[in-house]
């Protein structure tokens, strides 16, 4: 019989269970239900409660097609009302730890706080740190950027993901304290969609004082949108949804069913996993990204940027060129056309075997990182760049570094050769995890890995034999930082 704990915290009580060495306290809600007439607006805070509140399951899943990874899609409960969080920490006392502010990703589509393989246990066992692992709405329910077609009423709507994750934040900085962390020590980690939403984030200034140290696992700042882009999509996902007038009231009375029909139809004409993220609305994420980041208006804490050298590698066959052109404005939108010359320039370049996986990784991922990087560089602020080129017998792809920090890595890579996948698995864990810790990545290294600067230019290599290189931050001046426009119908 696993052990129960009870805690009072501000909302009233809740009741947790020891896991796997650590206290765990798991479906905490931080917002009000975001349902009926709340649909599509910015989450408010949750009230108090009387008695004591169960949190040893989890709460439900933010409303989605579960992908095919998601193993355990069966068991779980998806829902609307799925702004909860989980704490995972080794003791509910008066100690100030280092907080772990956990982001899933998933496309700003799918995913969860309860997926298998991202509890936060797994990083408790490891050090004394406290981790939180927020849930957030996805897809259209937390993107679909409704301002121009329904007013100021629905002046968030494109941006509930980041508010949904800011709230959090506040829930963490009033309540950490219960827990044994430390509100003044919080440090965002997220990969993927996660990784993008830490860079949201620091761009946010909302979100500014809310955390004091950040970790971007492939992502930077190319899913922020502009409002164009945005409205067409918007209004191409009413159609999907054949509302033609009334639209308000029909929005609020549709189901999460429908809804998620609607986006599996959008996703046809756009990839679904580049048409969510967040709105360059002006309110709550500046209309001009660069320009701002350019002028520093990005939160200044120390930051670990990264990405992984085979992101999108494993396409199977060759593609023929009307299709090349098909999926690549299904990907890019309008932006095609840039990556369409840069594919092309490619094919022509001896011994380049996987050009689709190598113009895809690129343009998704590396573009933005590198651009971002730079004005970062440029601004003299403190931050950290690696690469994880760690292959295993496969590929060193999407997720590697994020599955290797939770000791998750595939089992295809661990048969390969498990001692030295769970070396480098423990290296990158640490380096992670120092940085949590102490403020810097190399504290248990035998030597320094510095913060990039334009002097140094250091980059991580992390591999079976990890190594430093010198990265000059140059980027294709003819693609922009939104990875994905559609300015015209």
């Amino acid at each position: 019989m696993k052990k129960e704990i009870e805690i009072g915290i501000r909302n009233g009580f809740i009741r947790g269970i020891e896991e796997e060495g650590t206290i765990a306290f798991k479906g905490i809600p931080f917002a009000k239900p975001p349902v009926g007439k709340l649909r599509f607006k910015a989450p408010l805070p949750y009230g108090e409660w009387e008695g004591v509140l169960d949190c040893t399951r989890y709460g439900s899943r933010p409303v989605q097609v579960p992908p095919p990874w998601c193993l355990d899609q069966k068991q779980a409960v998806y829902s609307e009302d799925c702004l909860n969080l989980n704490v995972w920490t080794p003791s509910a006392d008066a100690e100030k730890r280092p907080v772990i502010f956990s982001i899933f990703g998933g496309g700003f589509m799918e995913g969860s706080n309860s997926e298998l393989g991202s509890e936060g246990y797994r990083l408790v066992k490891k050090r004394n740190v406290v981790v939180v692992s927020p849930n957030y709405r996805v897809g259209a329910l937390g993107a679909l950027y409704l301002r121009e077609i329904l007013g100021e009423d629905y002046k968030d709507s494109g941006n509930l993901t980041l508010l949904d994750q800011i709230l959090a934040l506040k829930w963490v900085r009033d309540n950490i304290q219960f827990f044994g962390g430390d509100p003044e020590h919080v440090v965002i980690i997220g990969q993927s969609a996660g990784g993008k939403s830490v860079m949201q984030l620091m761009l946010s200034k909302e979100g500014r004082g809310l955390f004091h140290g950040a970790v971007a696992m492939s992502g930077s700042l190319q899913s922020v949108k502009d409002t164009q882009t945005m409205h067409n999509l918007a209004q191409l996902f009413l159609k999907e949804l054949g509302i033609e007038k009334d639209y308000q009231q029909k929005l609020q009375q549709i189901s999460a069913e429908d809804i998620l029909k609607a986006q599996e139809k959008m996703n046809r004409q756009f990839f679904k996993a580049e048409t969510y993220g967040a709105t360059a609305d002006g309110i709550h994420l500046p209309m001009d990204v660069e320009k701002a980041v350019h002028e520093g208006e990005f939160a200044d804490v120390p930051l670990i940027m990264g990405h992984t050298k085979e992101e999108l590698f494993g396409a199977k066959g060759c593609l023929e060129m009307e299709e090349v052109k098909k999926k690549l404005y299904w990907k890019f939108g309008d932006n095609y056309t840039v990556v369409l010359r840069r594919y092309l320039e490619k094919l022509n370049v001896p011994d380049c075997q996987n050009v689709w996986d190598e113009i895809a990784t690129e343009y998704t991922y590396r573009q933005a990182y590198i651009r971002v990087a730079k004005e970062l560089a440029d601004l003299g602020r403190k931050f950290w760049l690696y690469r994880w080129d760690y292959r295993g017998g496969a590929y060193a792809n999407h997720s590697s570094d994020n599955e290797a920090l939770f000791s998750r890595t595939n089992v295809e890579k661990c048969a390969h050769d498990p001692v030295m996948t769970e070396k480098v698995d423990q290296y990158f864990q640490n380096i992670i995890l120092d940085f949590v810790e102490y403020g810097d990545p190399s504290t248990s290294l035998n030597e320094q890995w510095k913060p990039y600067t334009i002097e140094n230019m250091e980059r991580l290599l992390v591999d079976s034999a990890c190594s430093k290189e010198k990265l000059p931050l140059v980027y294709d001046k003819e693609f922009p930082l939104q990875v994905f426009s559609l300015r015209d119908l």
